[in-house]
């Protein structure tokens, strides 16, 4: 059974009783915190068993759907909601395989930190910069692996956010120039989920990539919480590798949009 979120619904306290601590979860309770549901553009379900427990919780921001999946969810009723949701894109965790219109998903793996970084740079210039500058930073380190969403989006979401301290977002500079970012995309009472980290390619191999995702982890576990991230297949690696983050598990990423 699928059963719809409203505001008397204690949303996040029956998320955290299936989950203290998963990335997935994270998502759908900082989306929730930030955006209610008696807003337009988002809806929040929670998945209920044959025991009446619950097994799982979706969120939808427009046509974008995250879901926390169980072992106990019940995967054909999910796959019939998502086909006729409007769904266009499905983030989920890589171990549970949905039936999205036969579409086989993208997918990569989950990374986790715990443990604080010992080592960070003293002499970082390390700010909170300016959206504006952010976004065209990370635009132009856009690859096949992430193409950003339009400025106008990123700026009101990330402006939102911000303010309601459902993320946070620190750069690096080279005189005063932003060469580094990176930011949280959510946050939840008991973890994080680190995206969009971007290095200019003109000061790439000196060490500003890892100074801003080293200062914003430390940030992160500091206020006790874990840290994850979202990897693509076989993309930067070594970096995360070397930086010591370890593998949490996978996701996959289910799209349905008209090219």
């Amino acid at each position: 059974m699928i059963i719809s979120v409203d505001k008397t619904t204690d949303f996040v306290g029956t998320i955290r009783g299936m989950s203290a601590d998963n990335p997935f979860a994270c998502r759908i309770i900082s989306l929730y915190q930030s955006y209610r549901p008696d807003l337009a553009f988002v809806d929040y379900w929670l998945l209920m068993g044959d025991m009446l427990n619950y097994t799982g919780a979706i969120a939808r921001s427009g046509s974008v759907f995250v879901l926390f999946l169980t072992a106990d969810s019940d995967l054909d009723e999910v796959s019939s909601f998502m086909r006729v949701s409007g769904a266009t894109e499905i983030l989920c965790d890589g171990s549970y395989a949905l039936d999205f219109f036969g579409k086989k998903p993208k997918r990569g793996v989950i990374l986790s930190k715990t443990e604080p970084f010992e080592k960070i740079d003293p002499y970082a210039q390390i700010i909170k910069p300016d959206i504006r500058d952010a976004y065209y930073l990370i635009v132009r380190c856009a690859d096949q692996n992430f193409q950003p969403p339009s400025f106008e989006d990123f700026y009101v979401d990330v402006n939102h956010k911000l303010r309601h301290h459902a993320m946070r977002m620190y750069g690096v500079t080279e005189g005063h120039r932003l060469v580094s970012v990176a930011m949280t995309v959510a946050e939840s009472g008991s973890s994080a989920v680190l995206g969009a980290v971007a290095c200019d390619p003109d000061f790439r191999k000196h060490g500003y990539g890892s100074t801003v995702v080293k200062y914003l982890c430390n940030r992160i576990i500091d206020d006790g919480k874990t840290v994850y991230l979202h990897r693509a297949q076989n993309a930067n690696e070594r970096f995360y590798n070397k930086l010591g983050f370890s593998e949490y598990g996978s996701w996959s990423e289910y799209s349905n949009r008209k090219e």
